[in-house]
């Protein structure tokens, strides 16, 4: 039979394998990361009809005669390149954008490969391919910290809602940089600011820290007590009966559950205030008040509707207000003589607006009382302030229980008087404030500060913050303190409670091209919320001093309880949580795979991959260390060229038409060699 039927059968089957191979291609188009493949052919081997013979004296050399007998299929070869990137908008889906890495995926033991990183999370927290269920394989960090260990892969699994337990600071780290030229001030005098208002300009201050202690009591309350306060204190012995302080009344309110009674007069020496209330000069009185805040010598806003206005002497103007005034107790119809304006015209209608002097406060029991201190007391028992000077004596009751706590209170004074800051007046005239705690004379050269506040955690994951304050002494050295620039410091937390913080330090040294040479500190803090003391060390070797602006900074361990908010992939494959204490920390790493012949992977379908006698060695690892980087919110999309498969696809028809025609030729050599014989 005729050899050239066979080889077109051949290349029919040959240009149909192509033909299948087009297709897929084109089928899987949009297939995320797909890669195409190829079809490549090879003659299959001749007849030889003679063989060859070398030249000799007489004859040149004669070639072999030989007949082919078709094609056949030599190879489907995996064409491994990228395909474009295309952004979707989802933080876990993952493409790989450079490289030849595939992400490894399982079922069970079984281990996948993949180029598809449409993931996904389930309902247990497990990155998923959400498409197939199956796992996807990496590193789980352990607080934070990854080990990216080769073959040793698990699923990564980041629950919703992940809590983080609060962690208590241990180390303050500072860095960058303290002004070297930090000029010096000649102080010409310092004028002292008291807590009371008053102030004075002194030659030479020199403050003295008298700390006192602040009790929280088994109520919760806390109290500052003063020098009255003598007795011992412990958690043994209830204070009942035990006066806590002496102090000069600030204020009282009021509430509904605490009323306070009030005393009003005319003021004249206020231009807001009336001349006459229903028609004479006398105090009145208003009771039961539930609202405010009320301070003997304070003013009372008066108001009410004008119901009549009727001119009644010189000058002055009576009106008729309605009942429904704030002053008239009960409510009732009243009068107000006031002085005649000058500027405008009092209506029926209007609101009037005055004031009145408050000549007595009472609270009643219930109402809070607040003194100069910053203590505040619930009464117990009614109290009237009468005078400006009038003082309170906080004496504790048998429903304060007994001391929880004690922390002392840095407070310092000069000439007798508590200090509320410091101003230095300087020779060059400028004004520059100081810190309380240090002591300026006439002369001295005085150094601009630099605060800095470092974030401490506390053992219940509470958050407070701790002003550290440097300032220079002298060329190439510089001085730690706290807050106002004692080594000691008490913060008054916003929850009603303190901490205490000391301070253990020596002096900052750098040498002469601005480098840390020495120089130690830490923080001991004590508190009044139930958290137990810690410490916290200082690391100061980062510190620079070059000349320049003062950029010191500090960033400290340690963190409250959070629960994990968000997740979001880099283009490692490293996956960070956000917590809702503002905390990011690693959670896991996606694991990438490199085999030595990519093309040689066998494809088991639905994107996936195993590897195969030729696909080479396997190194498991993350996306870096393998040099694969990924794009995140994105996929791969197929590196299928339509342009090529279709013009591959018109070669592959006119081959199949060719061979068809072989063929048909044979066909009818056969039907005539056939007819001779007839």
């Amino acid at each position: 039979m005729m050899r050239s039927m066979f080889s077109g059968v051949s290349g029919l089957k040959g240009h149909q394998t192509r033909m299948d191979v087009i297709g897929n291609n084109i089928a899987n188009v949009n297939t995320t990361g797909f890669k195409a493949s190829r079809v490549t052919f090879a003659d299959m081997i001749s007849q030889n009809l003679s063989g060859a013979s070398s030249p000799n004296g007489t004859i040149g050399g004669v070639n072999p005669k030989q007949v082919g007998l078709g094609m056949s299929v030599a190879s489907t070869d995996l064409i491994y390149t990228n395909g474009s990137v295309q952004q979707t908008g989802k933080n876990t889906d993952v493409a790989i954008s450079r490289g030849d890495g595939l992400f490894v995926v399982s079922r069970g033991e079984q281990k996948f490969y993949t180029r598809n990183g449409a993931f996904g999370f389930d309902a247990e927290g497990n990155l998923t391919i959400p498409s197939t269920g199956l796992y996807v394989q990496g590193y789980m960090a352990n607080n934070g910290v990854l080990n990216v260990a080769g073959d040793n892969t698990t699923k990564i699994q980041i629950p919703a809602g992940k809590s983080m337990e609060a962690a208590t600071t241990a180390t303050a780290s500072y860095t960058k940089n303290l002004n070297a030229s930090t000029p010096g001030y000649e102080v010409a005098n310092t004028l002292v600011k008291y807590a009371d208002g008053t102030s004075e300009t002194v030659a030479n201050y020199t403050p003295t820290e008298t700390g006192r202690i602040s009790l929280t009591l088994s109520t919760g309350e806390t109290v500052t007590l003063d020098g009255t306060a003598t007795y011992p204190f412990d958690t043994a012995t209830p204070v009942n009966g035990k006066t806590l302080y002496t102090s000069k009344i600030s204020n009282i309110t009021a509430s509904a559950t605490g009323k306070v009674d009030l005393k009003l007069g005319i003021d004249p020496t206020n231009a807001s205030s009336p001349k006459k209330i229903a028609g004479a000069t006398a105090d009145i009185s208003l009771t039961g008040l539930e609202s405010g805040t009320y301070a003997y010598g304070g003013t009372y806003n008066i108001s009410g509707t004008i119901r009549k206005v009727t001119t009644v002497g010189t000058n002055e103007i009576e009106l008729e207000l309605a009942a429904d005034n704030n002053f008239t107790n009960p409510k009732a119809v009243t009068t107000v003589t006031v002085p005649s304006p000058t500027t405008f015209t009092y209506k029926v209608g209007d609101t009037y607006n005055g004031q009145l002097k408050i000549k007595e406060v009472k609270g009643q029991p219930g109402s809070i009382l607040a003194t100069a201190d910053g203590n505040k007391a619930k009464l117990a028992a009614a109290e009237t302030v009468t005078s400006a000077t009038q003082t309170f004596a906080r004496v504790a009751t048998a429903a304060d229980g007994k001391v929880a706590s004690t922390s002392r209170v840095s407070v310092y004074e000069y000439n007798n008087k508590t200090v509320s800051g410091v101003v230095l007046n300087t020779k060059s005239g400028t004004s520059i404030d100081g810190l309380v705690a240090k002591s300026y004379g006439t002369g001295d050269t005085f150094y601009p500060s630099v605060a800095t506040t470092i974030t401490v955690y506390d053992s219940l994951g509470a958050k407070h913050s701790v002003p550290v304050v440097y300032t220079k002494a002298e060329n190439n050295k510089w001085t730690i303190s706290l807050g106002s620039g004692g080594d000691s410091y008490t913060i008054k937390e916003a929850d009603g409670t303190t901490t205490t913080v000391a301070l253990t330090k020596t002096d900052l040294n750098f040498d002469t091209a601005g480098g840390y040479v020495s120089g130690s500190a830490s923080l001991n803090l004590t508190y009044t919320n139930g958290a137990a003391p810690q410490q916290v060390s200082m690391n100061l070797a980062a510190i620079t001093q070059y000349s320049g602006t003062s950029t010191i900074s500090a960033t400290s361990d340690g963190n409250a309880a959070g629960t994990l908010s968000s997740v979001d992939i880099d283009s490692t494959g490293v996956i960070t949580g956000t917590y809702t204490n503002g905390v990011r920390q690693k959670e896991a790493q996606i694991a990438m795979a490199q085999f030595n012949n990519p093309s040689g992977l066998t494809k088991m379908g639905g994107n996936l991959y195993q590897e195969s006698n030729n696909s080479g060695t396997r190194t498991i690892s993350g996306a870096s260390d393998i040099g694969t980087e990924l794009t995140t919110s994105a996929l791969e999309m197929s590196n299928v060229d339509i342009a090529d498969q279709f013009s591959d696809m018109i070669i592959t028809q006119r081959g199949f038409q060719s061979n068809s025609k072989i063929i048909t030729v044979s066909d009818e050599m056969l039907e005539t060699l056939i007819n001779m014989k007839r």
